[in-house]
This record gives C-alpha cells, structure tokens and sequence, in this order.
C-alpha cells in the first residue's frame, strides 16, 4: 500500500508540472515565447531554435510603430503600479486580471464576479482587490460607473460632503437639470445646487483618455481569418511564431557515466516535453480562434453592432476546456482580418438581459443608442424614455437607466443638454 501511494503522488507532480508548463507557455505573447524558447536552447543541447520570420527583421517589422509614445499607455502605467504595490505573485495575477478588464477610458469593463471566476477566487476577495486598485494614480482609474469615478476622486481630493455625494448619486437629475428635485434629496435650497455641482468640473470622468492607446502589437497578428466562400476560415500565422526541432540523443549509452546518462535523459524529456507545449499553444489558440469567428461571423461582415453575446464560458464549454485556458489563449492575441488586426477580445461580448428575457449583446445595444441619437432632430432631441419606445418597436427592450448609462458610455449628453446646445448654436448662427 505504500509503494503504490508513493508511485501515485510522484505521477500526479509530474503531471502538474506539465501542465503549468503548458499554461505558462499558452500565455506568452509570441516575442516572450521566443526568450524564453531562446534561453532553454542555450542550456539545453537537445532543442534547436529558429525564431519568427519577422523578428529577424523581415519585410513584416514596422520600425516606424516600434518608436515609443511620447505618453505611456494606460495598461503601462497600471501594470507599473501593481509591480510596485503588490509582491504576493496570487495578489498580483489577481491585480493583472483586473487591468485586463480596464477600458480605454480607465473604467472597469467587467463585472467584480467575472474577474474573481477569471481569477478563481471569491468576489470578497475580488472586491477587496478593487478598492485597492481604486487607490491608483490618477484618481478615479478602476470605477464600475462615472458616478463611481467620480466619488473617487471626491474621497481622493478630501472634498466629498454630504451634499456632494448626494449630486454624484442623483447626476441624472443634475443633468436634466431638475434642481429642486436634488434641493429636496440634498436639503438644501435650489440656489445652492450650482455651487454645489461647480466642484464636478475640477473631476476627469475619463481618467484613462489621459494616456496614449494601447498600440496593436509591433508584429503581426498570431491568427489570420480570411473569407472562404459562404465561412470563415482561420489560420495560425506561423511568421511570428518561434518553432524548436528536438535534436536525437546520438552519444552511446555504452560511453558515458551515469550522471551524464541522467543528465541527458532529464534533458531530452524536457526537450521533448517543450515541443509538445508548444504543438498544444498552437492546436489552443487556432481551436479558440475557430470558434470564435464562427460565433461572431456576423460582426466580422456587418460590425460591432451584430456582435452576439459570448463569453469565456461558453468557448471553454465548446472546446471541453476551463475558462481560464481560453483566458489565457485570447488574452493579448490579436487576429488580421480584411478590415484590419484585432484582439481576440473583441469576439467577446457580455450579454443584457432584457425585460422579455431574451439576451442580446452589450454592443448591439450600445449601437442601437447611438444610432437613435446621431439620426434625431437636434432641435427636439430625444429622451431617454424615446430611445426605450424606439428600441422596442425594433424589438429590443431596454431599460431606461440602461439608455442612460450607455449614453454616459457613450459620452452622449441629456436630451436637455442636447437641446440647449442646439439652441446656442442656433443663437450664434441668428
């Protein structure tokens, strides 16, 4: 009994370190891939190593997008500050997965409970992270809504009073301009509403847009989908991919010591061990890739507006793998498409529950707003309750404080502020 428990607890580590192997090796970028690779060549005399096409300054390297941004990028100037504040390698994953969450405007994009399943630990946990996180530079990086943003900055500059935090919580009053409504919810006189609601301006509701975009990789796409008749077909882009070969064990067995055997056996199983990673990386990201242009075929043809939801969940359930692997194939991949690179991320979509129950996509709905709003009368502009009328007789149905939220996504004023400015433009035309 216990030869067969030691037998049994050796098999199961070495199985575990084959598979992080594996994990750590689908989560490198194709130019990490290709240090690392580099390096176990240099120590290892069993694998032989031929880098991508384009790192060797191939016709493919775009010099001229290698030259840095006068700005860092957001995810630059994040991930600095998590380097920093958190030594825990646990604490840190968990910090990164929410960094990969993060917009462009420095907003989280994600729900807390996505991020923990991401991550895999308890939304405690997770929220805990937030409120670190949400102490970053600039203030306000890391809110779930403007509102969020800012009462963070409020707390951060030592000027969040009663009254103040009560004009955040209510800024679609303020923004319609109902000032005896917020007088009422604040105690205090309507006069007082403007002074109060003048601190705001001091506020960036987009901290993020401060920083440079994210560039698309110097290098091209790992994935290449092009059209093949009525489907979508998707390749592996093997110029940026680094390749080994395992090179035979060639010395007779006959001539060397038993440490040099051990050695070389411990080597080429390594060797051997690499290749295979290396062919799951490929058979990962091109399994993942499939789906996923199968799903969204129709974002591919017409635009973000057809985006269906998709989320990790569901390729990992198409593929019979964990989240968390296809996490980590789509992370940072980006795919060429006829229109041009993009990250595999954007084949995902969260869904919205509407009031029928059906599920539709963040984005169509988020179209759907900004279409209405960029084809109104801006003399009469429309309300929030007219973009619900509007979306229901085209067979979405959204809720009001969803049109409203998306339109301060969309940096889209109230239909009081359009009409105001519409009036002003017309003054300064007369």
């Amino acid at each position: 009994m216990e030869l067969v428990q030691t037998l049994t607890q050796k098999q199961t580590q070495q199985m575990s370190g084959q598979m992080l192997t594996s994990l750590a090796i689908l989560g490198m970028s194709s130019h990490d891939l290709s240090e690392h690779l580099k390096e176990r060549a240099n120590e290892n005399p069993f694998i032989s190593y031929t880098p991508p096409r384009v790192f060797a300054g191939g016709e493919h390297f775009d010099a001229a997008a290698a030259l840095a941004s006068d700005r860092p990028s957001l995810m630059a100037h994040v991930v600095e500050q998590i380097e920093l504040a958190f030594s825990n390698p646990a604490d840190r994953l968990l910090a990164l997965r929410f960094a990969e969450a993060l917009e462009p405007t420095g907003w989280l994009g994600q729900p807390v409970s996505t991020v923990a399943a991401q991550a895999g630990v308890s939304e405690l946990k997770a929220e805990k992270m937030l409120n670190l996180l949400q102490g970053f530079e600039p203030a306000g990086l890391f809110a779930r809504s403007l509102a969020d943003c800012l009462l963070i900055q409020a707390r951060d500059g030592d000027v969040l009073t009663w009254e103040l935090q009560a004009l955040i919580e209510n800024l679609d009053l303020l923004a319609e301009g109902r000032s005896k409504e917020l007088a009422d919810i604040c105690d205090c006189d309507p006069s007082d509403i403007p002074d109060i609601a003048r601190q705001l301006r001091g506020f960036d509701p987009k901290p993020g847009l401060a920083f440079a975009h994210d560039r698309p990789p110097i290098f091209p796409p790992d994935l290449v989908a092009t059209r093949d008749g009525a489907a979508w077909k998707v390749e592996l882009n093997r110029s940026t991919t680094p390749a080994i070969i395992v090179n035979p064990d060639r010395v007779a067995t006959s001539k060397t010591d038993r440490d040099a055997r051990s050695y070389r056996r411990t080597a080429l199983a390594e060797a051997r061990s690499l290749a295979q990673a290396l062919e799951r990386r490929g058979q990962t990201l091109l399994r993942t890739a499939a789906v996923l242009v199968e799903r969204q075929a129709d974002f591919l043809d017409h635009g973000a507006g057809h985006l269906v939801p998709l989320s990790l969940e569901d390729v990992a359930e198409a593929l019979g793998l964990h989240a968390s692997t296809i996490s980590r194939a789509s992370s940072g991949r980006m795919i060429q498409t006829p229109t041009g690179a993009l990250p595999l991320r954007a084949f995902f979509c969260r869904a919205i529950t509407m009031a029928n129950g059906d599920a539709i996509s963040r984005d169509a709905a988020l179209t759907f707003v900004d279409r209405a709003v960029r084809g109104e009368n801006p003399e009469s502009p429309l309300s929030d309750d007219a973009i619900v009328a509007l979306a229901s007789r085209a067979g979405l149905t959204i809720a009001r404080r969803t049109v409203a939220k998306y339109r301060s996504t969309l940096g889209i004023a109230s239909s009081y502020k359009r009409r105001r400015a519409a009036q002003d433009r017309i003054k300064r035309a007369g």
